[in-house]
């Protein structure tokens, strides 16, 4: 199971701007500078237009490093946000026992941060629930044994899921 495709030709120019866009926000702190608010807002809009995605915000961006790469931020930044759609129990069982096993993270290691950001979006999305990776990286939160398995932990998202109209 493989998250949507990026755009790797993008990948160079949206790392320049993310790196940009960290370094004023991290050289300027607290700084209500109109000339820096207006950098930054240029940089939010050509990384919107790059990526596609209106609702990126540069300020997403702030001290990046302190918890993954820029590659892995730029891949989150071109990958759009999943939509809502008609998801089968079947198919949020498959993604929660593919995506988030052993082998799979393996497998993947280079795309993994942006791959699970993606799937653990769709997945709040497609089932209403906002406290979605509690359920996988902390089933104790949700009523669930710490141990669980990713079969239950995907039939207890199933369970709980909230099923609204479109």
């Amino acid at each position: 199971m493989k998250a949507p495709e990026i755009d790797e030709s993008k990948m160079s120019e949206v790392m320049e701007l993310i790196e940009k866009a960290a370094s004023i926000m991290e050289e300027n702190q607290g700084s209500e500078d109109p000339e820096v608010k207006r950098e930054l807002r240029g940089l939010q809009r050509r990384l919107r237009e790059v990526t596609g995605n209106k609702k990126l915000k540069i300020s997403q961006f702030r001290q990046y490093w302190s918890y993954t790469s820029l590659e892995t931020m730029a891949k989150r930044a071109l990958r759009l946000p999943p939509q809502k759609c008609d998801v089968t129990d079947e198919q949020i069982k498959k993604i929660v026992v593919t995506v988030f096993s052993g082998s799979y993270i393996k497998e993947n290691a280079d795309i993994i941060d942006a791959d699970m950001d993606y799937w653990l979006k769709f997945l709040e999305v497609n089932t209403g629930l906002e406290n979605l990776s509690d359920y996988i990286f902390y089933p104790d939160l949700v009523g669930m044994e710490r141990s669980s398995s990713l079969e239950q932990i995907a039939d207890r998202i199933i369970a709980d899921r909230i099923i609204t109209d479109k």
